[in-house]
């Protein structure tokens, strides 16, 4: 239900964006009548107030502005109001009711008492209209007419949101000014319940929410503080914030229907005003420290300012609150000492301003642009269907009016045809002198389009994608990222970005889940940079330090294989609306083109390496004992079964006496080719150095210093090596990294582990120091067993490994058997406990029974 609601919302943002704005704009509407119409006082430039003399109320005039309307008719302070055009004025509210509809301009017949005697006298009537309230809906207004362009141009971003967010606020705000003067006036809304709870919730809503809103939008433009993505922020601007608009709202609705006043009322009142007062001041102060922590010239310019419109509105708030009437003194008197209040409304401006002239919030001449276009296109249009016309109608009345209709509609369906390609040329001159930049994209991505079919090889592929955008488009920060197997995405194409380590990991897959929710809801799949702390977390300040504005992922098969990162365009503005939409079709056959350079390298290479392979298997096979040397008392079976990609095993079996044999076993780190050839220097080597007299430990060392100085250094060889001496009945066992050495004596397994390191980690020093040979005695029916860990690594279909505790099962099951036999059975149980799986490692073990 939410999802296709939130769908809903997406798909239909404009439309409901217009419709909203629609309505603000006739509440602000609403706002500028009350304020000159309903709630305006009339105004003599004095001061009534109420006496009582022999329990009656008398109203004296007081503070009679010299010179002023009052003053003119003749009346002076101390002197008693009796009626205002024959109505007696029984008390202040009686009187201003009766004033307040005298219109402006008119006058007022005065009935006065001066020094006992009786007079009318007529005075001029003023009006006396909410001064702060005209300020406060001047300010929504025209915040809500340059949000309205904003975020039209863009109603996915989320600064674009957040500044129309404000605009909504500041016009529930100014709606204090329907309520202005409460019932002093005939006012429609007091007489109606309706009204009222509509009105109070816009009031209520506009007064904890605008200077909230305002906050949040300045803690994000024109760079985001860290603290908005903090919970503690967060729980302020969201839940704190609406349980006190609910907990003030109601208690409003529950003073008005009891008809009760509560003093919380108006200590929260009061808290609200002063607290929106502190926030539209730290609004301020995150502008302006925002503001000097810009790094250049260019970028503060536009932010000036807004910033010097913002002080000038503080100045004003602060006058009009705390100074407006300690100079003023009364009001009725010297109104224009309140009009500063108006200066509100330069924030606003500013905005627009900026906005318009420097390309702020992505907005690139939207509204002059679209206009001059819209006329030019039109105009062009209707010359063009006009001469078509008028040609029709020429030759039509050369042949007669007969057939006048038909001949005008075939000369204009003609005409059509031929001049279509003139008018289109019109078009694209229009195009290219308002747009220049989409009309050169267009272009650049057409050729682009036409010539990346053809392009051979992920080198010249990417070569041409930075072409495009780096010199075609002059983008000055541009970075191409692709996918790695450990699902990170590393530089490999850039300009103007300092950081080469720059990356994206995405091993939860926010990146791409946060794409495909945008896709469900119909969003571009685009991060934008107001959305890189919440998609990308700890490694968007990389992306911000080096001025990316625009990241677009490349899809094949809803799968991200790398993204494209854009700065901001050559006229400084970030990517948006149809050049957005430019971005994403040029992304789309990016991703294309670097697929099918894959696949053809990767059909290459799989080429490649099945002659790799066929060569490895060759050098393995020759590397491996034809026959198995014949030493008294020992009964010796062994084999090496490969694995797909050639795990690099090996194993030898070394006669230097009739009594005395060397056994070798080894796995080369790698696979293939490679592993192939280092098995090949390990068995040249081994075969050299096990003479007679020499011990394994002596050996590996003098094979480690050959094989250190030529083995690559990612690459190492881990080794067993154990020397059978007949006459002594032992054995001289030394490893080198590789699996430990298995003895089955009376059903009891021993494992024999001495340290080590592998083969070619490291010069010689160290794989001395940590390599530790042992001697074993050996009795009559001893088993031995030599394995790589192919053996109990070999995986089935459930991921499971085969694993120690059954080979020893195994081992123990089967002891008394010959050496073959048992070699035959534990390579048919490894067969069984693989199944279809494939054999991604070799699969080698030696078994050596003592007779």
């Amino acid at each position: 239900m939410f999802n296709n609601i939130k769908k809903f919302y997406t798909k239909q943002k404009q439309i409901l964006i217009v419709i909203s704005t629609a309505l603000l704009a006739i509440l602000s509407f609403f706002n500028f009548y009350f304020i000159f119409n309903v709630t305006a006082q009339s105004n003599d430039e004095c001061l009534w107030t109420e006496k009582k003399s022999n329990g009656k109320i008398i109203i004296t005039f007081e503070q009679v502005k010299v010179n002023g309307v009052t003053w003119q008719a003749g009346i002076r302070d101390g002197d008693l109001l009796l009626a205002i055009d024959g109505i007696p004025a029984s008390n202040n509210l009686n009187a201003t009711k009766i004033l307040d509809k005298i219109p402006y301009g008119d006058y007022a017949t005065y009935t006065v008492q001066k020094n006992g005697k009786e007079f009318e006298t007529n005075v001029f009537v003023k009006k006396l209209i909410d001064i702060n309230g005209l300020g406060v809906t001047l300010l929504s207004f025209i915040w809500l007419i340059v949000a309205f362009v904003v975020v039209m141009s863009k109603p996915e971003g989320k600064i674009q949101n957040l500044f129309y967010r404000v605009a909504i606020f500041s016009v529930f705000f100014s709606t204090t000014a329907l309520v202005y003067r409460g019932q002093q006036v005939e006012n429609v809304i007091f007489n109606n319940p309706v009204l009222i709870v509509l009105v109070a919730f816009c009031i209520v809503l506009g007064t904890v929410f605008f200077p909230v809103s305002l906050v949040h939008f300045f803690s994000v433009f024109p760079r985001e503080y860290s603290f908005v993505s903090k919970k503690w922020f967060k729980l302020i601007i969201g839940k704190i914030s609406f349980g006190i608009f609910l907990f003030y709202y109601l208690l409003i609705g529950y003073e008005y229907f009891s008809v009760r006043k509560t003093p919380v009322s108006n200590v929260l009142g009061n808290a609200l005003f002063y607290i929106g007062f502190a926030l539209f001041v730290l609004a301020f102060i995150l502008l302006a420290i925002t503001y000097f922590k810009l790094p250049t010239k260019e970028d503060r310019k536009p932010i000036l300012i807004i910033l010097i419109a913002f002080f000038i509105a503080v100045l004003a708030r602060i006058y009009f609150t705390f100074l407006a009437q300690p100079i003023a003194g009364l009001a009725f008197n010297n109104p224009q000492y309140f009009t500063p209040i108006l200066l509100i409304a330069v924030v606003p401006i500013a905005f627009g301003y900026s906005i318009f002239k420097y390309s702020l919030m992505d907005i690139k001449d939207f509204v002059k642009n679209a206009i001059v276009y819209g006329v030019a296109t039109f105009t062009v249009a209707g010359i063009y269907y006009f001469v078509i016309y008028l040609l029709g109608q020429l030759v039509s009345s050369a042949v007669g009016t007969e057939y006048q209709v038909m001949i005008a509609g075939a000369v204009f369906v003609v005409f059509s045809f031929v001049f279509q390609s003139t008018k289109d040329k019109f078009q694209n001159i229009l195009t290219e002198k308002f747009y220049p930049e989409q009309f050169t994209f267009q272009k650049a991505l057409l050729k682009f389009s036409s010539e990346i079919a053809s392009t051979v090889g992920k080198e010249n592929i990417f070569d041409s994608i930075q072409e495009l955008f780096v010199h075609s488009l002059r983008i000055q920060t541009f970075g191409l990222l692709l996918k790695n197997e450990d699902y990170s995405f590393n530089l490999i194409r850039h300009k103007g970005i300092n950081n080469l380590d720059l990356n994206i990991v995405d091993n939860d897959f926010r990146v791409a889940n946060y794409c495909l929710e945008c896709n469900k809801f119909g969003k571009k799949q685009v991060l934008e940079r107001q959305d890189f702390k919440e998609v990308l977390e700890e490694s968007s300040e990389k992306f911000l330090s080096e001025n990316i504005y625009t990241i677009i992922p490349l899809f094949i098969k809803s799968k991200i294989i790398g993204f494209l990162l854009f700065g901001l365009k050559q006229s400084g503005s970030q990517f948006a609306g149809k050049d957005l939409d430019l971005l994403i079709a040029a992304a789309t056959q990016t991703a294309i083109s670097i697929d099918n350079a894959r696949l053809y390298e990767s059909e290459a290479e799989k080429q490649k390496l099945e002659r790799d392979l066929e060569n490895a298997r060759r050098i393995q096979e020759t590397l491996l004992p034809k026959t198995f040397p014949k030493i008294d008392r020992l009964d010796i079976a062994g084999k090496m079964i490969p694995a797909m990609h050639v795990g690099g095993d090996y194993f030898d079996l070394i006669k230097i006496s009739d009594k005395k044999l060397f056994v070798v076993i080894g796995d080369v780190s790698g696979k293939g080719l490679s592993a192939s050839f280092y098995m090949s220097k390990l068995q040249t080597m081994v075969g050299l150095y096990c003479t007679e007299g020499k011990s394994p430990s002596e050996i590996l060392i003098e094979v480690n210093k050959k094989i250190y100085e030529n083995i690559e250094k990612n690459w190492f060889i881990t080794v067993s090596l154990a020397l059978f001496d007949i006459e002594e009945g032992t054995i001289k066992f030394c490893r080198a990294g590789h699996t430990p050495l298995i003895r089955i004596r009376n059903k009891i397994v021993e494992e024999f582990q001495p340290s080590g390191i592998g083969v070619g980690l490291e010069r010689g020093e160290l794989f001395q120091s940590s390599l530790e040979e042992i001697t074993i005695q050996f009795k009559p029916d001893d088993l031995f067993f030599f394995y790589s860990d192919g053996v109990t690594e070999l995986m089935n279909q459930y991921d499971e490994q085969f694993g120690e505790e059954k080979l020893k099962l195994l081992l123990l099951d089967h002891s008394n058997n010959s050496c073959s036999e048992i070699q035959n059975t534990l390579i048919k149980k490894l067969n069984d406990f693989r199944g279809k799986t494939p054999q991604y490692d070799d699969v080698t073990s030696i078994v050596i029974k003592i007779k």
